[in-house]
């Protein structure tokens, strides 16, 4: 976004001209919004209007309250979820100092810092996205500079960190090519009396250094983010798996100062529990057997390189999903098939841990099958490829499967 654009949308006219816009203009098209506007407003007013009330569409769902911001395309795909941010905030308020976020972007991490009752300053290279941070976070600081130059003294800060992952060619994996990139990003939380860093959820622990506290970031079944945590408040080598639910929800975690099952692994049992994302990430899958072991029967892991528990009886925890073992096929797409017909069951969904085929593409070659839906759990034990045909099942207390 240019910043005439950005100048004209912070203005009163731009807002007011915002607010005047009828509810059903979010059902047009951009180019029948821009043709609508232009009967009242000037060719590049009426285009920075249509992109809002498009980009605030494209954001329910994604923010609490999309008409309080001003957003751009680039801005909205790279901004923290609502929850994380919240979360955050509530974590940093805890150390009492005063925030500087030296990449804020539109502003989400800013609103939910400023929102806990922090001082908070914001920083970004762009003048039209500083312009609309510091519109939609009136009660935070917003300058233009760069991360790697911040106009400020850091040593009785916390910093936050979010180097962008993206390049002229998409995404970026390798942490030398994120901006800042990873060594200088590492470099000003050293300066900072506490830090925060986004990473990308897949980030390899090679490069998590042994002073930080890694948290592995998870929102309903999505991965969010690694995020690490450093200086005052942070624990070193601790990893953390977070899954955030629900507003209303307390998050579910797991770090690793819990104790963990024995290495044993163990064939298939009455039931197979699936461990969510976060703690995957987190390498905690052995401290959620533990956890799940506290019921009174003895969980353990189905291969040291698999994810995949397995127990005697059902036990429950947010951090996994539970599975009740129908049956076990070795695989082939041919004998599954029978086999699900033979019982009448259909693949109602479909996971898989170390096995070459993708869920989706398993089921195309399965076709419309008929019957009771059951999970199709895809791996490799042993260096067979089976299918743990499974049934999900939830405890007593839940009227109804929790939102995912």
């Amino acid at each position: 976004m240019d910043i005439a654009r950005a100048r004209y949308l912070v203005s009163n006219r731009g807002r007011e001209a915002l607010q005047a816009l009828p509810p059903e203009f979010t059902t047009l098209s951009i180019n029948q919004l821009a043709s609508q506007l232009r009967k009242q407003h000037a060719p590049d007013e009426s285009s920075a209007l249509a992109e809002q009330v498009t980009l605030r569409a494209r954001a329910t769902g994604r923010l609490d309250d999309p008409a309080s911001w001003l957003l751009t395309a680039e801005g909205l795909e790279m901004m923290t979820h609502p929850l994380v941010a919240r979360r955050r905030g509530s974590r940093l308020a805890q150390l009492g100092l005063p925030v500087a976020d030296l990449t804020c972007g539109l502003g989400g991490d800013l609103r939910a810092s400023a929102a806990a009752g922090l001082e908070t300053v914001g920083c970004d290279r762009t003048p039209a996205t500083a312009l609309l941070a510091s519109a939609n976070v009136p009660g935070a600081s917003v300058v233009v500079a760069d991360a790697t130059s911040p106009p400020l003294q850091l040593a009785n800060r916390a910093v936050v960190l979010d180097p962008s992952r993206r390049g002229p060619s998409g995404r970026r994996f390798d942490p030398a090519a994120f901006s800042p990139t990873w060594t200088a990003a590492l470099e000003l939380l050293e300066c900072a009396a506490a830090g925060v860093m986004k990473a990308p959820p897949g980030i390899d622990h090679q490069h998590i250094p042994p002073a930080a506290e890694a948290e592995f970031v998870q929102v309903g079944r999505s991965m969010r983010e690694a995020t690490l945590w450093t200086g005052a408040g942070a624990a070193p080598g601790l990893r953390r798996a977070v899954l955030l639910r629900s507003s209303s929800a307390l998050p579910c975690e797991l770090d690793s100062t819990a104790p963990e099952s024995p290495p044993e692994c163990t064939p298939v049992s009455h039931f197979v529990f699936d461990p969510e994302s976060c703690v995957t990430r987190a390498g905690l899958v052995r401290h959620l057997a533990h956890r799940l072991s506290a019921s009174g029967s003895a969980v353990t892991m189905l291969d040291p390189q698999i994810a995949y528990l397995t127990g005697h009886f059902a036990a429950f925890d947010p951090l996994c999903a539970t599975f009740e073992v129908l049956d076990i096929v070795p695989f082939s797409v041919a004998r599954l098939k029978s086999r699900l017909r033979e019982r009448r069951w259909r693949p109602g969904e479909v996971r898989r841990r170390a096995f070459p085929v993708e869920p989706d593409e398993l089921q195309r070659q399965l076709g419309k099958i008929e019957g009771d839906p059951v999970a199709l759990l895809l791996t490799t034990l042993a260096a067979r490829r089976i299918v743990i045909v499974a049934r999900r099942v939830y405890e007593q207390a839940e009227a109804s499967p929790p939102e995912r």
